[in-house]
């Protein structure tokens, strides 16, 4: 992992920013002259998010097949997908994407208040925990060189990056989940940096507040979490071109590249980042346009260098 060397306060030291900036599409990789472009900001296609189904993990699991998938099931699986995918290559970032309905990562902290409801919790922790092991294993098997596996959704920030009921909650379940073990096979973990909001939802200078408050609590409560045996746990930050999860007006609307590169400031000065993932299930605008679901269209490349922060100072 590449870093540079800066001066603060009249010290010399190790800056906390990185070099290691990648770029993940959902179970493949880029086009070779989406490729090529990014390269030329230092934007590296190592990488690839694999969806829940692959372990066993997808949206539409039931909670009673989910806890039952033992692990020869999530291992024939998982080696499946992947030979079909042609995936992974050597160095990759490898990101787990589970989001099964009622019961993904960021939910686990609704599983407590009763004896009933927390012996639930310890064993989703125990079952996600099963599917991070096995996935290590089948990586290893591959014989390929530096991968490195990570988990998407830990954490989730609250959308303006107060301390709300609902993020504390969270909270509680993602530090349960570190008590439990969950983490202890991961190299990183990935802390969600996507935008809630449009240009209409508010005015510019609260937005900027939004966006700087949230990106920082994402950072910040991801340090917080640890392995079993108390230590820390590097992050890959994801970010993304567009708005999720916002108001029917804005949501799956671009956002604006300004916007990406105040966050990009905000990542790169904090601590413990160890590399930072721009993320898209689309890589032409034709597909963002015929998408199930579609986003608004953009050139991914127009877009980073939008931002003018790529390639990152002192990374070229």
């Amino acid at each position: 992992m590449k870093r540079r060397t800066c001066y603060r306060r009249g010290v010399i030291g190790v800056s906390t920013a990185t070099c290691d900036i990648r770029f993940s599409l959902q179970n493949r990789y880029a086009q070779k002259g989406l490729e090529t472009a990014l390269a030329k900001l230092g934007v590296t296609n190592g990488a690839v998010t694999i969806s829940g189904r692959a372990t066993r993990g997808e949206r539409e699991i039931s909670m009673e097949e989910f806890l039952a998938a033992d692990t020869e099931a999530i291992r024939t699986a998982l080696t499946k997908f992947l030979e079909k995918h042609s995936l992974p290559r050597a160095n990759d970032l490898v990101i787990l994407d589970m989001e099964p309905e009622g019961f993904a990562p960021r939910r686990l902290g609704e599983f407590e208040g009763t004896k009933q409801r927390e012996r639930l919790q310890k064993k989703l922790i125990a079952a996600y925990r099963r599917r991070i092991r096995v996935a290590r294993q089948v990586l290893r098997r591959t014989m390929l060189p530096g991968l490195r596996l990570g988990l998407y959704q830990v954490i989730v920030p609250d959308e303006k990056g107060r301390p709300s009921e609902g993020y504390e909650q969270r909270m509680r379940g993602y530090i349960e989940a570190g008590r439990q073990g969950m983490y202890d096979q991961l190299d990183f973990i990935c802390p969600v940096l996507y935008q809630r909001f449009g240009p209409e939802d508010a005015t510019p200078e609260t937005l900027r507040r939004w966006i700087a408050a949230s990106t920082r609590q994402a950072i910040d409560g991801s340090l917080t979490l640890t392995r079993r045996n108390g230590a820390r746990i590097p992050l890959v930050p994801i970010l993304s071109f567009w708005v999720f999860k916002g108001r029917p007006d804005s949501n799956r609307s671009a956002v604006s590249p300004k916007s990406v590169a105040r966050q990009l400031q905000i990542v790169q000065n904090a601590a413990g980042v160890e590399a930072i993932l721009f993320w898209s299930a689309w890589q032409t605008e034709q597909e963002m346009e015929l998408a199930e679901k579609p986003v608004e269209p953009i050139d991914i490349d127009d877009f980073l260098v939008g931002t003018g922060s790529l390639p990152w100072p002192g990374c070229t």
